[in-house]
């Protein structure tokens, strides 16, 4: 099977430019011998809405500390009509809700996925970043540090621009301790150890101290894959493809089929070194995230209280002049339906911090309410929203408008509270 080529120089930056490669691919007698055929009729998931999305994720694997957590979690994304692709890094410390786990790191999600089912991370995680940034991921590639490694190794190394030297004195040991490692400014070539460390390293010196600072220099080792990738040297070494595809069996994941891969490669090959973008979601002074700890816990969270603007610097990532449309919030009252003192309160904190529009919080009429209750005002327009109150707050619907309780107008949910309540919490 001819896929891992593909998928790991391909997949990996999302195939852009080798023009002479794409157009005489087919001619090239190694690639039949890899029974390699493709369908020029078929279109590639969400090529019909001109925005192709891909994820791309980097983790330990075996033999590492939190083998399934993801170093690297990143959004590829191709306009083909514009012959233009973008790589948004979201921070793996982005603190966002997980079914069924609450609020965790964002880089959990992998590992809650294979706890469901081996092999299984990369989707429960494309699943939840389409869900939480309100955007479709149609093809995931998980890779681990070894296939990485062994990547770049059977390239015979990368060449990188180091712009700014440093020197890192925490780095991740191999027998879990740390180590010193540094880098000297200037053109290095570098092979797997020393660009997996490069692109690792968060604790070094000259402003390199940061996982926003990790993700340009993770961004940075993928381009530099594609420039040797995309060598004729790779291409006509039937070793270097044999060793490739033996390494995909142990370290790669995808749902990537042959002929979307070749339809890539046709897709990008007037795709030029200027027409791709860079997005670090970070937390300076103009960024969309603060940084916070909680429960002794390092954690991003959207400065907005709500993921609105992430989303639409995402869904607007190909046109970045585009206005902020103002935010719709979904407005709610709470009651207190018990003698708790201060539930309605604490209730209403936590529900804002989710980004809901909490109008008003008081006493209920009656204060002997066993259980939660959901009043939804909405006819069913916000079934979403409907639905994650439900599970924060284990909570009964009610789908008529209460005819003997007092509410404000313009509402879409009224909440009372009971003695059995549950509140959503930050973990």
């Amino acid at each position: 099977m001819f896929l891992v080529i593909f998928i790991l120089v391909f997949s990996v930056q999302v195939i852009f430019s080798g023009e002479s490669i794409a157009d005489n691919i087919e001619k090239i007698n190694i690639f039949r011998n890899f029974g390699f055929t493709a369908s020029k009729d078929k279109l590639l998931k969400g090529e019909s809405d001109d925005r192709v999305n891909f994820l791309l994720l980097g983790m330990g694997g075996e033999g590492h500390p939190g083998p399934y957590l993801t170093d690297t979690i990143i959004i590829a994304s191709l306009k083909p009509s514009e012959n233009k692709i973008s790589l948004i890094s979201i921070p793996r410390d982005l603190s966002v809700p997980i079914p069924n786990y609450g609020w965790r790191k964002i880089n959990n999600a992998n590992h809650f996925g294979e706890m469901q089912s081996k092999g299984s991370g990369p989707k429960f995680t494309a699943d939840l970043i389409s869900k939480v940034f309100e955007i479709p991921i149609h093809y995931y590639v998980r890779v681990d540090f070894a296939g990485f490694e062994n990547l770049i190794n059977e390239l015979g190394g990368v060449k990188i621009n180091v712009e700014n030297g440093f020197v890192d004195p925490s780095f991740p040991a191999d027998d879990y301790g740390y180590q010193t490692v540094s880098f000297k400014t200037g053109w290095q070539k570098m092979d797997g150890q020393t660009a997996l460390t490069y692109a690792r390293s968060r604790h070094g010196t000259n402003n390199e101290n940061s996982d926003f600072a990790r993700s340009r220099r993770q961004q940075q080792v993928l381009q530099a894959i594609k420039d040797e990738a995309l060598s004729f040297t790779t291409f006509l070494s039937y070793r270097k493809i044999t060793a490739l595809l033996d390494m995909y069996k142990e370290h790669v994941v995808t749902n990537l089929d042959i002929w979307e891969i070749y339809k890539l490669i046709k897709l990008a090959k007037k795709i030029n070194s200027e027409d791709i973008s860079n997005l670090v979601l970070e937390n300076g002074p103009t960024g969309p995230l603060y940084a916070t700890n909680i429960n002794g816990a390092y954690l991003l969270l959207p400065r907005d209280m709500s993921f609105y603007q992430l989303q639409q610097m995402i869904k607007n990532v190909f046109d970045p002049n585009a206005q902020l449309k103002p935010e719709e919030k979904t407005k709610i009252e709470i009651q207190n339906g018990t003698k708790i003192e201060g539930l309605a309160y604490k209730t209403s904190t936590n529900l804002k911090s989710q980004g809901y529009n909490v109008v008003k919080i008081g006493n209920a009429q009656q204060q002997n309410y066993s259980q939660n209750v959901i009043y939804d005002l909405t006819n069913g327009q916000k079934a979403d929203d409907l639905e994650e109150l439900k599970n924060n707050l284990n909570a009964y619907i009610s789908l008529q408008a209460p005819t003997d309780i007092t509410y404000s107008s313009k509402i879409d949910f009224l909440i009372i509270l009971g003695q059995e309540q549950t509140v959503s919490k930050l973990e």
